[in-house]
């Protein structure tokens, strides 16, 4: 009798453990990728990630695809094609990498469909710009990722302007011709300064149309900054925020929403964040931001006017061909620094990937080593933050899908990020940038027919 009680109260306790397992693991979550409304998968790599698919608006009036992606089975982009709706629907943007994530090619078109803006890479640095317009084509020549030289040719042959960079001289030459003959040939500084004209169609950097511009230079109570902490963006813009462009041309325009591509002609730094995330499934984290240090301006700019007016009375005819459609009318020095936190390979499942999602923030936390940055002096100061650490459990979670940290700077080896590990490479990244002199982070042109 005593045998068959015991019996009874050990399967009455299997029962009773078999159901708090149950309840613990509660109902099965659902981690596969699948098509919905807005993402077609069409095909998948053999460990269940996404291959090749396709993510569509739909509005009101009409349903068009948006993005066209394809991945290596590592995670890479291999391949993106970015469509935009306005003003016309048109492919606006395209992209093409190894599996070493190298880019090997780009190509940005007119909404009419023509390229306008195309870019070769030699073993992952830019090789070869061209930018094509109406007026003429513009070839920017790079030397193991550096600038030397910007030539522009007319559509007509009848000018051509030449820009010719020696960084140890510390001088860059313009020459510009006008019917096979040379109408003018100058040596400016490297960098260029307050008042160096510009082609705003093309990117060409030109003359300088004043012997000795008046500028005055401004420390950084008069400047600006931004720094963000970490938040999911919808896309991979450092620009609505974190950064400034190098080149930010008074008659700026972007058509339609997407990247302001435009802008990533001469900012070698957001052409390379834009082309390694130009899809993002369903969000990315950005954080980082940047820092003037100061800024050179005109001073006074009255004299600008009277200035400009005697050179093109000089010689009106030439004087576009020599000086551009812009002038730099602001020169900001400082610091720029961005950490990418990208995840891709998310499960269909909304539950589900806003957990993996809440991870992988955690995650980044952990990699910045649980700190929270502000910038004093030009200087990045890490503060102690919430301390965050992955569970095994929440670890295995962010291993089902595709999650990598990179930190970018103006600097020379961040350009096209560095893969973050550890808080120890984190931290190491960051000193990189603070024994950093400030350099020139964003030249603002200003219209020379609005003077």
């Amino acid at each position: 009798m005593q045998k068959k009680y015991c019996l009874s109260l050990l399967l009455a306790v299997s029962v009773l453990l078999f159901s708090c397992h149950k309840d613990d693991n509660g109902p099965q979550t659902d981690y596969a990728i699948e098509s919905d409304s807005d993402f077609e998968l069409i095909s998948q790599h053999p460990n269940g990630w996404i291959k090749e698919a396709r993510t569509n608006t739909n509005l009101s009036f009409g349903s068009w695809i948006t993005e066209e992606f394809e991945y290596f089975e590592n995670g890479y982009i291999k391949s993106a094609k970015l469509y935009r709706i306005s003003p016309s629907y048109h492919l606006y943007m395209e992209v093409r990498r190894n599996e070493d994530n190298k880019p090997l090619w780009s190509k940005y078109y007119t909404p009419e469909g023509g390229v306008w803006f195309e870019t070769e890479y030699a073993n992952g640095l830019v090789s070869v710009k061209k930018v094509h317009s109406k007026e003429g084509t513009a070839i920017h020549r790079y030397t193991n990722g550096e600038l030397n030289s910007v030539e522009f040719t007319a559509s007509d042959n009848s000018s051509t302007a030449t820009t010719t960079y020696n960084a140890n001289a510390g001088t860059r030459n313009v020459t510009v011709t006008s019917k096979g003959e040379t109408v003018l040939e100058e040596d400016y500084p490297y960098q260029e300064q307050v008042g160096a004209g510009f082609y705003t169609n093309t990117n060409v950097p030109a003359a300088n149309p004043f012997d000795q511009a008046e500028t005055v230079y401004r420390d950084k109570n008069w400047g600006e900054s931004f720094l963000s902490t970490g938040n999911w963006e919808p896309e991979a813009d450092p620009l609505k925020e974190l950064m400034l462009p190098y080149r930010l041309p008074g008659a700026f325009y972007e058509n339609g929403r997407g990247f302001a591509t435009k802008l990533a002609v001469s900012s070698n730094l957001y052409q390379s964040i834009i082309e390694q995330y130009p899809v993002t499934e369903n969000g990315i984290l950005l954080a980082g931001g940047y820092d003037l240090e100061g800024f050179d301006e005109f001073s006074p700019t009255f004299i600008v006017s009277d200035s400009l007016a005697k050179v093109k009375e000089g010689n009106p005819d030439l004087f576009e061909l020599k000086y551009g459609q812009e002038i730099v009318a602001k020169v900001n020095y400082g610091k720029t620094f961005i950490v990418v936190g990208a995840v891709r390979n998310l499960p269909t499942n909304n539950k589900a990937a806003e957990k993996i999602k809440e991870i992988a923030k955690k995650r980044l936390g952990e990699l910045r080593g649980n700190t929270i940055t502000v910038m004093n002096a030009n200087k990045i100061d890490l503060l102690p933050g919430e301390n965050f650490s992955l569970t095994s459990q929440e670890r295995e979670l962010l291993n089902k899908v595709w999650f990598e940290v990179k930190f970018f700077s103006n600097l020379k080896e961040h350009r096209n990020g560095l893969v973050i590990d550890s808080a120890e490479e984190y931290y190491k990244a960051i000193g990189a940038v603070n024994d950093a002199d400030p350099e020139v982070i964003n030249l603002k042109y200003r219209l020379i027919n609005s003077y």
